[in-house]
């Protein structure tokens, strides 16, 4: 084949040209590696009381310790131990917070509701009376309960115990809550109330007197903690340890971070007195234990206080109640260590 003189020379300049096009041409530029985007666990969660010592979650939330730790946590209010874990049950929460009472409730009803996280474990109550002088004259008389069965009624099971009185020496009406058990001190209908800080500061406002802070009896007794069923902790339970430690630091800053803490206080009991939020601090600051695990002999004495009204219960034991190995995976790992920086 003969190719001629022209062909020739174009085919040599197109070689030619080709190495210095190659080098001429932009470099391709490495694009960054974008991690993909991890959704947060969706978590129903409530609150129960209209008191301080239930602004763990509301605390942590603000505080953005769920995000942290990859959890949407869907916070509501329940009126009560008794609908947050019927909530539970029906599947309408994956946890509440809630007292020790209410797990032995539960349990005791069939219910295998059991408690993860012990975030008070003495029962921080103040009987509160108008026309009262002293513990000693409660004998006789009617006092007002946010419910018979709720926490604040159970705390009179303690006054009964100390006072050497027997079930029939005192009268117990429903109120609903802390707001119904005021309003009866104050019309003269009831002689007492107990009630957690700061609602002792709406007592006071009302012309009554402190009678007796249960929290100087230093008495061990399973208060509010994180309940959960036990099967939502098997399959779910990455998600409850992550809404420990939100938990755990959310007690931490409480500790720390006075104006941040009366901050959320107010915000969520409504609150438009400083004195409120202030007792709400100073009551629970000094008591949030560092590793919550729940209290064995707590929740052996709220077992004994709920026999006195539902005998199935006295069957129950400790172990079947709570569950502390997500608190102690995160005390062995340092975590907690971490977080208070000792």
């Amino acid at each position: 084949m003969v190719t001629s003189r022209r062909a020739f020379l174009r085919s040599t300049v197109l070689i030619g040209c080709a190495p210095l096009a190659a080098a001429c041409a932009p470099a391709l530029i490495p694009q960054p590696t974008v991690a993909p985007t991890v959704k947060p666990t969706a978590v129903k969660a409530a609150w129960v009381a209209k008191t301080a010592n239930q602004m763990v979650w509301p605390l942590a939330k603000d505080a953005g310790y769920f995000d942290k730790y990859g959890i949407s946590f869907d916070l509501n209010y329940v009126n009560g131990s008794a609908n947050g874990i019927a909530a539970l049950v029906a599947k309408d929460l994956d946890m509440a917070s809630v007292a020790g009472s209410a797990i032995v409730g539960a349990q005791a009803a069939g219910q295998d509701i059991i408690m993860v996280a012990g975030f008070l474990n003495q029962a921080v109550f103040r009987v509160m009376s108008i026309d009262l002088k002293s513990i000693d004259d409660v004998k006789g008389k009617t006092v007002a309960v946010t419910r018979v069965g709720q926490a604040d009624y159970y705390a009179w099971q303690t006054v009964i115990e100390r006072q050497k009185l027997s079930q029939d020496d005192i009268t117990f009406v429903n109120a609903n809550d802390v707001a119904g058990q005021v309003g009866l001190l104050q019309q003269g209908a009831v002689q007492a109330i107990a009630v957690s800080p700061p609602n002792d500061v709406l007592a006071i406002k009302v012309g009554a007197h402190m009678l007796l802070d249960t929290a100087t009896l230093n008495e061990p007794e399973q208060n509010v903690g994180m309940g959960v069923t036990r099967a939502y902790l098997k399959d779910n339970r990455p998600t409850v340890v992550n809404v420990v430690k939100a938990s755990i630091e959310s007690m931490a800053r409480w500790k720390k971070d006075a104006p941040f803490t009366k901050a959320v206080i107010k915000k969520y009991l409504e609150s438009t007195d400083p004195e409120f939020d202030n007792v709400g601090y100073d009551a629970y600051a000094p008591v949030w234990p560092q590793a919550p695990y729940p209290s064995r002999e707590g929740m052996a004495k709220v077992i004994q206080e709920v026999t006195s009204q539902n005998p199935k219960a006295k069957d129950l034991n400790v172990d079947q109640l709570t569950d502390t190995s997500v608190v102690k995976e995160l005390e062995d790992s340092g975590f907690i260590k971490q977080i208070y920086g000792s």
